[in-house]
């Protein structure tokens, strides 16, 4: 009778880890405010976790063609190199557009990297959706709502915006003086 209750207890634990992401060896896990933020180890881990929450399909490590020859590339201001603390990057589509998924080595350079688009006057260079260790830039509103209760935060160097942060949301520093990490998403 013990060990069957034991083994029901176990298996509970082990169905909840898989349902929430922990534990999973490095595989994304949920969390914001206070809370740890999600992890993932490579872009496969970035693209079931992202799955999670909205489409994230045909990965691929070169960005999308734009469907409009006359709009600039939407990724060409996402930090990319090992100089931005970048480790690989990839991209992937959503029913609205399409996402970059950026594994990241080192947080502090990359939000430098942002920070030095903010200064240079490249709005959308200077936010993304940030984790433990990885970005994800989607290129549309709707696809960052999508995101909103995965545990992401988004790491922000624009002034303006960081103003505008209400009471209650969560508002860290960020790894660069001047940028915040927050989950107020509008």
């Amino acid at each position: 009778m013990r060990l069957s209750r034991t083994l029901t207890a176990g298996a509970a634990v082990v169905a909840l880890a898989s349902l929430t992401g922990c534990g999973g060896g490095g595989e994304a896990e949920a969390g914001s405010g206070g809370k740890s933020l999600p992890k993932a180890k490579d872009v496969a881990a970035m693209e079931r976790f992202v799955s999670q929450y909205t489409t994230c399909r045909d990965v691929r490590t070169t960005p999308p063609v734009k469907e409009h020859a006359d709009s600039a590339l939407e990724f060409d201001y996402v930090p990319k190199g090992s100089g931005a603390g970048v480790k690989e990057q990839a991209y992937c589509k959503s029913e609205n557009g399409p996402i970059a998924l950026v594994v990241v080595s080192d947080m502090k350079k990359f939000q430098q990297a942002m920070k030095a688009n903010e200064a240079a006057g490249t709005e959308k260079g200077a936010s993304a959706l940030v984790g433990e260790d990885f970005a994800v830039v989607p290129t549309s509103g709707a696809t960052t709502q999508a995101l909103k209760t995965s545990g992401l935060l988004i790491a922000t160097c624009h002034a303006s915006f960081i103003s505008e942060i209400p009471s209650g949301y969560t508002k860290r520093d960020g790894g660069v003086e001047g940028c915040v990490m927050t989950d107020y998403m509008r």
